[in-house]
């Protein structure tokens, strides 16, 4: 083999020649063989590749691309003379070359999102939808990013690109023949599920559809292709990642984390990573990318999952890639007999029954999973998985297991858990909080398995409630470290003896059933309490001040004449007043605002949060001390923004008065007066038109005298408040008792507080 000038590899066809004469015994890789030595013939000796098809994105399409609006692009063609001509249509538009776009945008100096692999994708998503069931459909075209990627590996680029410009069937069964015969010939199955899939797509579907699917694969540069994979992956399964798993779920982030933190500290040379329900491989690819020193024994019972697992690994790592991938029934089959693994990671199939009818010699079920009396006529799935990978971790091993919170409370599998806390295997317990699966909103609990012997206690770890309390100290790292994310790293955990767990009716390892709710700690009940007392003290000064303007309120109203009322219409059109609408969007998919932006959350809050505006757009609005912010939507809900230099969300709103006649505490109140929160018949849907509100005016001493008695009525609430928390904090202290000290910061001397 020789490296030519211009770069292109040029295979002597005698070499060739020798070889096919030496392997003739191989039918299989003689036919392989005999292609490329005719291919060679008619290419002279290079491997040649063609030009990449062409990708056609319309207006909408180039404005997302450009991040502009649709009017900017057709701004762009109408008065350049370069930007490209129509190179064809679609969606009944006219359409336009990716490329010539591309190159047209960077040329004027224009800043631009490359989404060529995306527009791609779709553009696959939208040949298939419908046609078949969106799983296989992600699973196809992985399938094929993993055939486009073995030209590469294996020196078969001539025979992709054959594929490329018409393959046929023949065609197709001699390119995934010779993948197969180079991998045994090397001893390294990586291919095996996709090549039998590939046949067997080949002999049962229409050809034509399949050579669609490879033009738009050959069109993605080979760095761009594991990002392909993930985003086809997105796009075809939607809410449909229960039977593959799921990369963008909280769960897998938090697990990948774990065994990421844990595999960091095996100090074994040649470590193996095990799970038993791979899906697509999604935490087992995050270990990979990590430690390239593991190797992987994955299993799934799907043949789809067996398919993507296989094919995203070999994308992401070619012929190195060290996954053995099984496609097993667990419950009746050992996928792994002799496995013994460093590092387990599983999230099991939820609510399926197997029959306990088969295995029951099985050296894996160590534990029943009935309550007493011999195994049940079924049991859930979920525990053989379990069972499983306590059967194959090593002596140093962990597992990470997600399971229902009935596994960690439910009678019936009290036996269950009184037989693993007996034998140590049970680490820690981790609950979870709600929607950790974008496909169900259940709470999941990660069970830490090992077989460290002496174990005397159990970590209960609780994310599922927050907490103010000071970040406890003393858990492993690779169980706090991940966890750090719930609650800014204050979540609630202890340890509880094993003896204590055994003592229990029940056997619970719910976290919540040994954790004391927050704050009934003795010592925080009694440093809470004097915070509450020294609070209420405070206000029932202020209440009981001279001035306070409730004690000079008259017997009754005097009469009063009705004031002339303008609408803020008529104030900012005679400009008395200015109407500001906020603009500022929210940031990322999670629609998360930041620190600086006044939103209706804070307006309801308070807005003592806010911190100052620097980076601020061209377009943004930032409000000038005085200001008054309110929501234009639901219920009005105004304050005065007395500090100023803030932006304000879509759904927000400042009127900024003109003039010194008014006081801006004054217009707050008028804004969530009754009048201003009714019903108008112009507006269907109950919200009234922020135009429409209406301000009375009268003299700065009337304004000024209502704000005073406004004010002194918060007061009051927040002494209501004050006094409500502390009956709280008492009746806690009867229940969980209350532990006086100088470091708590209360009074040791036995007297009590009275008010």
């Amino acid at each position: 083999m020789e490296l030519t000038e211009n770069g292109v590899f040029k295979l002597h066809i005698f070499s060739f020649r020798v070889f096919y004469v030496k392997n003739n015994e191989n039918m299989v890789f003689n036919r392989l063989v005999a292609t490329i030595i005719k291919e060679l013939d008619m290419s002279n000796g290079e491997q040649c590749r063609l030009a990449h098809r062409n990708l056609l994105i319309n207006t909408t399409e180039i404005a997302q691309m450009a991040n502009v609006s649709v009017s900017t692009v057709s701004n762009w063609k109408r008065r350049s003379d370069t930007f490209p001509e129509p190179a064809g249509s679609k969606d009944g538009k006219p359409a336009f070359d990716y490329g010539q776009v591309a190159r047209w945008l960077r040329d004027n100096d224009k800043k631009f999102h490359d989404s060529r692999v995306r527009n791609l994708v779709w553009e696959y998503a939208n040949q298939v939808r419908g046609k078949m069931d969106a799983i296989e459909g992600g699973a196809r075209f992985v399938a094929l990013l993993h055939l486009r990627k073995a030209a590469s590996e294996y020196g078969l680029e001539v025979q992709w690109q054959t594929l490329v410009d018409d393959g046929d069937k023949e065609s197709w069964v001699s390119y995934v023949d010779a993948i197969e015969t180079i991998e045994r010939e090397t001893k390294h199955l990586l291919s095996n599920y996709v090549v039998d899939y590939v046949r067997d797509l080949v002999e049962g579907d229409d050809i034509e559809t399949i050579q669609d699917n490879v033009s738009l694969v050959d069109a993605i540069d080979l760095p761009n292709i594991m990002d392909a994979a993930d985003m086809v992956i997105d796009a075809m399964w939607n809410n449909q990642q229960a039977y593959l798993g799921d990369n963008d779920s909280p769960l897998y982030h938090v697990m990948a984390e774990m065994a990421n933190t844990w595999a960091k500290t095996c100090s074994e040379p040649n470590p193996t990573f095990y799970d038993p329900a791979c899906g697509g491989a999604f935490v087992a690819m995050q270990v990979a990318l990590h430690n390239p020193q593991y190797r992987f024994a994955l299993a799934d019972i799907n043949s789809f999952a067996a398919v993507i697992a296989q094919a995203r690994f070999f994308l992401q790592f070619g012929k190195n890639a060290t996954e053995t991938i099984v496609l097993n029934d667990l419950i009746h089959n050992d996928p792994f007999p002799d496995l013994k693994c460093n590092l387990s990671v599983v999230t099991p199939p939820m609510g399926l029954s197997a029959s306990s009818d088969t295995g029951v010699t099985d050296p894996r079920w160590a534990y029943d999973a009935s309550n007493g009396g011999g195994r049940r006529p079924a049991f859930p799935s979920e525990t053989a998985f379990l069972q499983d990978c306590i059967f194959h971790l090593d002596g140093a091993g962990r597992a990470f297991v997600a399971l229902r919170p009935s596994f960690t409370t439910g009678r019936s599998f009290a036996n269950l858990r009184r037989r693993m806390v007996a034998d140590g295997v049970v680490e820690a317990i981790v609950s979870l909080p709600r929607r950790q699966l974008r496909d169900t909103s259940i709470p999941i609990d990660i069970w830490v398995l090992s077989k460290v012997e002496g174990r005397n206690h159990v970590h209960l770890i609780d994310c599922a409630s927050a907490t103010e309390e000071v970040a406890q100290q003393g858990l492993p790292a690779y169980l706090s470290e991940p966890l750090n994310g719930y609650s800014d790293g204050k979540y609630r955990w202890m340890d509880v003896e094993r003896a204590d767990i055994l003592a229990d009716e029940n056997i619970s390892l719910a976290p919540n059933r040994w954790i004391k709710p927050q704050g009934m700690n003795p010592k925080n009940i009694c440093l809470e309490s004097t915070e509450e007392i020294s609070e209420i003290r405070q206000r029932l000064d202020q209440v009981d001040d001279e001035s306070n303007p409730l004690r000079d309120l008259p017997n009754s109203l005097a009469n009063m004449k009705e004031s002339r009322v303008f609408t803020l219409r008529e104030l900012v059109d005679s400009n008395e007043a200015e109407l500001i609408r906020g603009n500022t969007q929210s940031v990322g998919r999670d629609s998360v605002y930041q620190e600086d932006v006044i939103t209706p959350q804070i307006l309801s809050e308070g807005m003592a949060s806010l911190t100052k505006s620097t980076d601020i757009g061209k377009r943004e609005h930032v409000t000038e001390p005085g200001d008054i912010v309110f929501r234009k939507l639901g219920s009005t809900c105004a304050a005065v923004d007395v500090e100023g230099g803030h932006r304000m969300s879509h759904a927000v709103l400042a009127l900024r008065m003109k003039g010194d006649g008014w006081i801006p505490e004054f217009v707050a109140i008028c804004l969530q007066a009754v009048w201003n929160q009714k019903d108008t018949p112009q507006n269907i849907a109950g919200q009234i038109d922020p135009l429409d509100m209406e301000l009375p005016v009268v003299s700065l001493e009337m304004q000024r005298k209502l704000v005073e008695i406004q004010r002194a009525a918060d007061e009051l609430k927040r002494l209501s408040a004050a006094a409500t928390d502390y009956a709280d904090t008492f009746c806690n202290a009867i229940r969980f008792g209350a532990e006086e000290g100088e470091e708590a910061g209360c009074r040791n001397d036995g007297q009590q507080y009275r008010l």
